[in-house]
């Protein structure tokens, strides 16, 4: 068991505005993230989420991923770390390869705290069990029918916008596909949600936008392109509209 599983840690991780972007590559362990409150934003193998409060997710072994807290409303989280092959089998057996975050799960934040109350004791062998009936528990979640308790048809939206965040999405398409119409879509998430679908996206989008002025060497018109702007002058006039500034001066005051 102790070379098949190693439970390393359970922590607690509090974010602030100053909290820097953390960025991974070829990642070393296995780490399952539950959002207490607050909200961030998460790239994993090539995935963009925008995460929120009851939000779990996975970085699991040999990813290459970053995330950082939304500066208004930085995370707090609780987080385990391990390590050996049993828990890439209890993700494959369990169908939650390639899933990296889950929104809207309260109900799996018991798994969160009992594992960390295994500080003081012998953590292995009972993490093991917890990280078990975690990924069992989180499966069973994620195989609810739509419009079940805890994946009504507007949290998957939510799902789905958190990883349109860099490609184009349109509601009329999905609501079609989704055999409801666009109306109940905007009504049922706002009620949810407490904003429209585009105005969600739309916010997301923006938070990405400051991260990417904030923190990478992109030029202004790769931004937009990134962020699906249809060309870098509206991206400029609405980043100017939500922030006060221009993107170029939001860059120069870092």
């Amino acid at each position: 068991m102790s070379e098949e599983f190693t439970f390393m840690a359970c922590r607690t991780g509090n974010a602030d505005a100053r909290t820097p972007v953390f960025r991974r590559h070829d990642y070393r362990f296995c780490t399952v993230e539950y959002v207490l409150s607050g909200r961030g934003f998460l790239e994993v193998n090539g995935q963009s989420y925008a995460v929120g409060p009851d939000s779990i997710y996975i970085l699991p072994k040999h990813s290459d991923h970053c995330y950082w807290p939304e500066k208004t409303d930085p995370w707090q989280k609780l987080f385990f770390v391990s390590d050996g092959v049993l828990i890439d089998r209890l993700m494959d057996f369990y169908g939650l390869t390639g899933v990296y975050c889950v929104p809207d799960c309260p109900e799996l934040k018991n798994f969160f705290l009992r594992m960390y109350g295994l500080q003081e004791r012998d953590p292995r062998r009972k993490g093991f069990l917890i990280a078990h009936q975690l990924f069992a528990a989180l499966a069973e979640h994620l195989a609810s029918p739509p419009g079940e308790a805890g994946t009504p048809v507007c949290m998957q939206l939510r799902q789905v916008l958190d990883r349109s965040i860099g490609k184009p999405f349109r509601l009329k398409e999905y609501a079609r596909h989704a055999g409801v119409s666009e109306a109940h879509l905007i009504r049922e998430f706002r009620r949810m949600v407490g904003t429209t679908p585009a105005a969600y996206l739309a916010g997301a989008r923006m938070e990405r936008a400051r991260q990417l002025l904030r923190y990478s060497r992109l030029s202004v018109k790769e931004i937009a392109e990134e962020l699906c702007f249809r060309d870098q002058y509206y991206f400029s006039n609405a980043f100017k509209r939500c922030n006060g500034v221009s993107p170029k001066i939001y860059r120069s005051r870092g």
